[in-house]
């Protein structure tokens, strides 16, 4: 009688045909240990080290976005600045005051280089506080300074005006007239780097 088929082969296990494993042995285990600590350190070494040179070049770079967005402001303010009766146009050559608007008040900006802090000082003064009862105005400083530049190391203002004699455009570092300088000049110097810029101010009437 013929023997019915399967419907899976029998797979048939040689029991003499064994697998043979073996193990780890500890000194085995100790040598892989040791291996993979020495790469790891080495890793987190350059890994270390880039981190901290990628820190200095942010903190490089923040100093100097900070100084640019600074003087941007600066600038802004001395383009804006409005037309005023009184004099409050007056520069020299760490100082610069003009006119401007404190919460849409009429006022006096002042920026001044103070050399013990290394820092570049802010003064707003409101016209009612400098005007006095003469109807003159007070050249001290009335407000509070506020820094609006740290971590300096010198800031000069210079002043472009047309010289009639000489037919041509000079730089002074002295501004006193009645009327606004062509345009004025400052120069930041913080660390190993200069920022210099050149703002053209409004034509008044």
């Amino acid at each position: 009688m013929p023997q019915k088929m399967l419907p899976f082969p029998l797979i048939c296990l040689n029991r003499n045909n064994k697998l043979n494993n073996k193990a780890f042995t500890l000194v085995e285990l100790l040598i892989a240990v040791s291996i993979f600590s020495v790469v790891s350190i080495a890793i987190y070494s350059t890994f270390s080290s880039g981190s901290s040179v990628l820190r200095r070049i942010k903190n490089i770079d923040l100093a100097q976005q900070k100084i640019l967005l600074k003087a941007e402001r600066f600038s802004r303010q001395l383009r804006e600045q409005p037309d005023c009766r009184k004099k409050l146009f007056l520069g020299a050559k760490s100082k610069i005051s003009f006119a401007g608007n404190l919460n849409y008040f009429p006022s006096r900006i002042t920026y001044y280089f103070d050399g013990p802090s290394l820092c570049l000082m802010r003064v707003e003064d409101k016209l009612d506080k400098i005007i006095t009862p003469e109807g003159k105005l007070d050249p001290e400083l009335k407000a509070k300074p506020t820094v609006f530049l740290s971590k300096v190391k010198e800031v000069a203002f210079s002043y472009l005006y047309l010289d009639l004699n000489k037919n041509k455009y000079s730089w002074a570092e002295k501004w006193d007239q009645d009327y606004l300088p062509v345009a004025v000049r400052f120069t930041i110097t913080a660390g190993n780097q200069e920022y210099a810029s050149t703002v053209f101010l409004p034509k008044t009437q």
